[in-house]
């Protein structure tokens, strides 16, 4: 285990070595931090992206008291496990490490220099720790982290839990906790059952039950089934999230408006009401009405977040179909029966909520909280109404009346025969001609809506979902007019399926992200594929303090990308239209995957550009005999769209590679796949691409976005859709190397990888071991490499000091990060603002006097002045 500096900031890193890059990595992040802006970093899949991240970030907020929270957000619940597990390493480090520093401490009388920063940091106290305990505070060096995930992940309740539905899961915890079924069982007028898990929470809070620490879901669920108390973790983390000193958690918790508003991350917390108990302090709530004034200290990480753009598109997009508008009748029908039976057993309660509309709702605070969970507003917080409630929709009567016009006219606005695409101001000039609905009152459609759900205390939400999405198409489309197009689809699966679709798809990207960017100090979008770096901060509407892509330093060339162009009878392959019938490509492709069958050992993934080129090529494999000469060597299993099937047949696949069968896994490229499993080891010993994985350029969306991108942000179609499936085609290859142990070959079996402008915007780690000669290869000569690759492979692995970094190599690694982050700040901001930019991000590049200098007392004072807030750079290393 380790204990360096960078930039004078003591860092507790909890591995043996430190590779280069770590390194580099954790000094760009150190700088972005001191500056108080925003990155973009790229760093090669296997080399420690995570652990780096989470020693640096969490030594900055331990040196630094009064920076926030770290929001990590990631794409998975495996993926959150892993990086809690990682953090949970960090901290058992640093807390044993600050242990000796003051047991030192005591023995001397004072602290050492090694220790200083880290008294310093104790005796200054650290506001931001979490309800810690006498003997477990963050001056010691613990933390409180927790993994936040939706109910199904977390429920311990031994009936509610069993639902394999998640819709289910949600439906029956709110039976059992919304606040109406537990006021009437309180006062002894109801006979509902509710949570005792809930119950306890409720009755001792979330700071009480769970004590400093790295809590992954497994862990909080464990904790809360077992402890002296029983108490949810579900809602224990919720109430966590706005005094926890890190968080891990799902993309969507900040940057789907609807998603972040219920978990108390966004601006909603603002909007939320004070009798939301259970969710969030008023002074949390204080902090967040003002947050637009001053950006919060605490910094967010989107980890692979090369696909990050459309996350946040998809945020704002909903689709209806005739399914769909045909249940939002039946929902209407049913939510006019409710408010029937409530005018008859209690009309005061819909009296009340009319006069709190005249006021406001946002005024109001009548709204609970779990109701505010499952209904939060499909707006970005800048953008919701701050008007009161048009007094054409106050009435409940009047705004079900109003929402079956909206729902008639779509389901005739849905009934075409070819496809129509128009703004939300066309669409909305002829809602208002055929329906006499101002589109101003449309805005208002989900406010009310959760209102009135709210007031006849709908328990099953998740029944009422068709209306809420029409709800949210209503208040999207009436809120924004640009960046967005309604498209209508009447055969969005295949020619001859009639199945009309109606899209309101979001164009523009940044619309989700300048929240975040606005709100948070630092946002730090990192992936081991997310090259061209340049690309991000254009599409996103942000300007980074750095972009840097960090080199993979290697003790041997552990992998071999290779791009294929020609079959052995020398015929081009490619999977582009013109050519996917080609029998000739087909067979050739064919052959290819028979002759790597033989070489390669253990496990291969394929992947296939989509689901319908696999089902083709493996159909004609079948009927070319290939197939059964595959099967001869490997097992064979494939990717479907069915999610068990698929959790199956990769759990096949790890068992033929475990036994020494070996076998060959067909997936898709943009399928979930590609984006969440590791084939690492002997799983995925070679990797192979068929065809290029552009997006299907004849979308209407598609098309649509990429019109949006030329003309707002001068991106070229041609370099979008190139960038988009270079990104994806990275992400592939990148799933056979985990670490630098590891060894596997990529194979590009296309023609079009060998242009220059397709080949460029792969990542820089992968292009500086892509050899010139192997940039165009028959599939026999690529054989040929692969075998003298798979040859040198078998030898011995020797550590050698090219991948490791000693005390001498730190000192000398730090100068020339110092130079990398100067470089790219020049080249980011420009030479003209440079001295101006490093004054006002704390002199992040200023020279500090080095250890092996000999300048005399004065000098040094000079140099320790320049830098007051933080120590005189001392590089050390201490392995135990």
């Amino acid at each position: 285990m380790v204990r360096f500096k960078v930039d004078g900031l003591d860092v507790f890193f909890p591995y043996e070595y430190v590779y280069p890059e770590q390194y580099q990595y954790m000094y760009h992040l150190k700088q972005t931090l001191d500056a108080q802006g925003h990155a973009v970093l790229e760093m090669p899949t296997g080399t420690g992206k995570t652990v780096a991240l989470f020693s640096l970030i969490t030594s900055y907020q331990l040196a630094h008291p009064a920076t926030g929270k770290l929001i990590y957000c990631t794409r998975t619940v495996p993926e959150m496990e892993k990086a809690l597990e990682e953090l949970r390493l960090v901290t058992r480090y640093r807390v044993s490490e600050l242990a000796k520093d003051r047991s030192a401490a005591e023995d001397h009388q004072m602290p050492d220099a090694g220790s200083a920063a880290a008294a310093a940091a104790a005796s200054g106290g650290a506001g931001a720790a979490a309800g810690p305990s006498k003997d477990k505070s963050m001056s010691k060096g613990h933390i409180l982290a927790i993994g936040m995930s939706a109910r199904r992940n977390m429920c311990v309740h031994p009936s509610v839990s069993q639902e394999a539905d998640r819709d289910k899961v949600d439906e029956r915890c709110r039976q059992l906790t919304a606040p109406w079924v537990r006021q009437s069982v309180l006062e002894k007028e109801g006979n509902h059952e509710l949570c005792d898990f809930y119950e306890s929470f409720e009755r001792h809070g979330a700071t009480t039950l769970v004590p400093p620490g790295v809590y992954t879901i497994e862990d909080l669920k464990t904790m809360g089934a077992k402890a002296n108390e029983p108490f949810c973790p579900y809602f224990a983390a919720r109430r966590l999230l706005q005094t926890a000193n890190v968080v891990v958690l799902n993309y969507q918790y900040v940057l789907d408006p609807k998603v972040s508003q219920a978990a108390l991350l966004g601006t909603g917390v603002g909007r939320a009401p004070p009798s939301y108990a259970g969710a969030a302090s008023a002074g949390a709530q204080t902090s967040a009405k003002s947050f637009a004034a001053n950006k919060e200290p605490s910094i967010i990480v989107f980890d692979e977040a090369h696909n990050i753009d459309n996350v946040c598109i998809e945020a704002l997009s909903v689709n209806l179909n005739r399914q769909t508008l045909e249940a939002s009748s039946k929902n209407l029908t049913k939510l006019m029966d409710q408010i029937e039976e409530v005018k008859r057993v209690d009309q005061q309660r819909l009296q009340d909520e009319y006069q709190r509309l005249v006021g406001g709702l946002r005024d109001a605070g009548q709204i609970d909280a779990d109701m505010f969970e499952h209904l939060a507003n499909p707006l970005l917080p800048d953008d919701i109404a701050k008007d009161v409630i048009p007094g054409n929709i106050r009435r409940a009567e009047h705004f079900v009346s109003l929402m079956r016009k909206v729902v008639l006219y779509l389901k005739t606005y849905i009934r075409v025969f070819e496809v129509q695409s128009e703004g939300p101001l066309s669409f909305l000039h002829k809602l208002e001609q055929e329906t006499s609905i101002e589109a101003k009152t449309l805005k208002f459609c989900y406010e009310r809506l959760r209102s009135l759900l709210n007031t006849v205390r709908v328990t099953n939400l998740d029944e009422f979902t068709p209306l809420t999405l029409v709800a949210d198409f209503c208040t999207l489309v009436g809120t924004y007019w640009d960046g967005f197009i309604v498209i209508t689809d009447p055969w969005p699966e295949a020619t001859g399926i009639y199945d009309p679709l109606l899209q309101l798809s979001c164009l523009d990207s940044s619309l989700a992200m300048q929240p975040v960017l606005k709100r948070y100090q630092s946002v730090i979008l990192t992936s081991g594929t997310i090259s061209p770096l340049e690309l991000y901060p254009k599409i996103l509407n942000f300007q980074p303090v750095l972009t840097e892509s960090f080199p993979m330093s290697l003790d041997r060339d552990c992998f071999c990308p290779l791009i294929v162009s020609r079959g052995a009878d020398q015929v081009q392959l490619s999977s582009k239209f013109e050519l996917r019938n080609d029998q000739s490509v087909v067979r050739n492709y064919g052959s290819l995957l028979i002759d790597l069958v033989k070489t390669v050992p253990d496990g291969m993934v394929c992947f296939f550009t989509s689901y319908a080129y696999m089902e083709q090529v493996v159909a004609q494999w079948y009927e070319m005999g290939i197939m059964t000469e595959v099967m001869s060597h490997k097992l064979i299993f494939l990717e479907t769209k069915d999610v068990v099937s698929t959790t199956l047949a990769l759990h096949n696949f790890r068992r033929a590679c475990d036994s020494g069968r070996g076998a060959v896994f067909f997936s898709i490229a943009r399928g979930k796949v590609a984006e969440g499993i590791d084939f690492d080891r002997h799983y995925g010993r070679c990797v192979v691409l068929f065809g290029v994985p552009f997006q299907y350029t004849l979308s209407r969306i598609l098309k649509a976005r990429l019109d949006f991108m030329r003309e707002h942000f001068q991106i070229q179609e041609g370099e979008f859709l190139t960038f988009d499936a270079m990104r994806q085609a990275a992400q592939c290859v990148g799933r056979i190397i985990r670490s630098k142990s590891d060894y596997g070959i990529m194979i590009f079996a296309d023609s079009r990888y060998s242009r220059q402008d397709k080949r460029t915007k792969l990542p820089p780690w992968i292009l500086k071991h892509m050899q010139a000669a192997n940039m165009s290869l028959s599939s026999d000569v690529a054989i040929g490499v692969a075998k003298t690759f798979l040859r040198q492979m078998s030898q011995p692995y020797r550590v050698t000091n090219a991948s490791r970094l000693d005390a001498k190599a730190v000192h000398a690694l730090e100068a020339k990060c110092r130079e990398m982050v100067k470089s790219a700040f020049l080249k980011q901001h420009g030479a003209t603002t440079t001295d101006a930019k490093m004054e006002e991000s704390d002199k992040p590049f200023t020279d500090k006097a080095e250890d092996n200098t000999t300048a005399t007392g004065s000098a040094a004072e000079g140099g320790a002045a320049a830098s007051s807030e933080r120590p005189a750079k001392r590089v050390k290393v201490e392995e135990l």
